[in-house]
């Protein structure tokens, strides 16, 4: 018989293994349609589970999406820590690093607006939604102060995050382009946005 403290983490990894279901379901689902048309039935439909078990891991519909956005904005943050362990931090690769991740990930930039822009959360998932986004901040802080930027560095991380978004608000649905050039159009204005922050507030 397995010890109680094994069975704990048997029963924690079961549960986890479940949510990590249900996210990718959604995840699957948001990348066909929009996310906010998109039902708990569904989901449930897609991950092989019942509604019952949705709601034992969320409250709500808007706990599931917070969930998925904060995976995807944890998932940018490793991948932006793990590429500057290899080489060395640079303005353009960080900016071609978070538009390409925006591309290949839709639904995260639309959750975002979402959330940002009138998204209302409780108290407890306003203080995990900041967590995160402070986490992935700090990163972009790094780059920018080893980009040689001497003006205040969360100040400069904030203005780079809104222009990269930016971008894509403007141009990632522009009718009658095909998403690789959507694509690439978005990268090259990402180059843009790179050389200007750096050339242009470095020399002040």
């Amino acid at each position: 018989m397995l010890p109680e403290n094994a069975w704990n983490d048997l029963k924690h990894n079961e549960r986890d293994a479940r949510r990590r279901l249900i996210l990718d379901a959604a995840r699957d689902l948001f990348a066909e349609k929009d996310f906010k048309s998109v039902t708990v039935r569904e989901i449930a439909k897609s991950a092989g589970v019942s509604i019952g078990t949705i709601y034992n891991y969320y409250d709500n519909i808007t706990e599931l999406f917070l969930d998925v956005f904060l995976t995807n904005a944890e998932q940018i943050t490793h991948l932006i820590r793990q590429e500057y362990q290899t080489a060395p931090p640079s303005l353009p690769r960080l900016c071609d690093l978070y538009v390409t991740f925006l591309n290949d990930n839709m639904t995260f930039y639309q959750m975002m607006g979402h959330f940002m822009l009138g998204g209302e959360l409780p108290p407890a998932a306003t203080d995990r939604l900041n967590r995160v986004m402070r986490s992935l901040m700090d990163r972009i802080d790094d780059i920018v102060k080893a980009s040689g930027i001497s003006e205040p560095a969360r100040h400069i991380s904030h203005a780079l995050f809104s222009a990269l978004n930016g971008i894509m608000i403007s141009y990632a649905g522009y009718p009658g382009r095909t998403a690789p050039e959507i694509k690439a159009h978005t990268l090259r204005l990402a180059g843009v946005v790179a050389d200007v922050f750096h050339s242009g507030l470095k020399n002040n």
